[in-house]
């Protein structure tokens, strides 16, 4: 297995054990049991999920923060459909501020282990 798809199973492990698609699903106004747009939902939140991650936030150890749950939520309600424009500009302004927030702040940060063997 390569390093791509390690990180993909453990990004959709990570989806599967908390309720990201319940809550997205919730938040764009579609009911649990539809299934119809699962694929792009968790799509987007695999794509937040990496997002976070190129700027260093640790988002397996604070997956259950509401800041980063409300950022995931933000990204794919910025990209999910064809919705009203001024709604996704707003939705990808407040998702910026998020990122940034997330990125400076030290507790969001991903630790650096220390080699002792070294």
């Amino acid at each position: 297995m390569t390093y791509e798809e390690l990180k993909n199973v453990e990004i959709n492990q990570l989806i599967a054990e908390t309720d990201l698609l319940k809550l997205a699903k919730e938040c764009l106004s579609i009911v649990d049991s539809s299934t119809m747009k699962d694929k792009e939902i968790t799509m987007l939140i695999e794509s937040a999920i990496r997002d976070l991650e190129r700027v260093e936030v640790d988002v397996k150890g604070h997956i259950e923060d509401n800041l980063v749950k409300n950022t995931i939520i933000i990204y794919v309600k910025a990209h999910f459909g064809d919705g009203d424009i001024n709604k996704r500009t707003e939705y990808l302004k407040r998702y910026k501020t998020n990122l940034r927030e997330l990125q400076f702040s030290e507790e969001y940060q991903k630790k650096e282990e220390v080699d002792n063997n070294a």
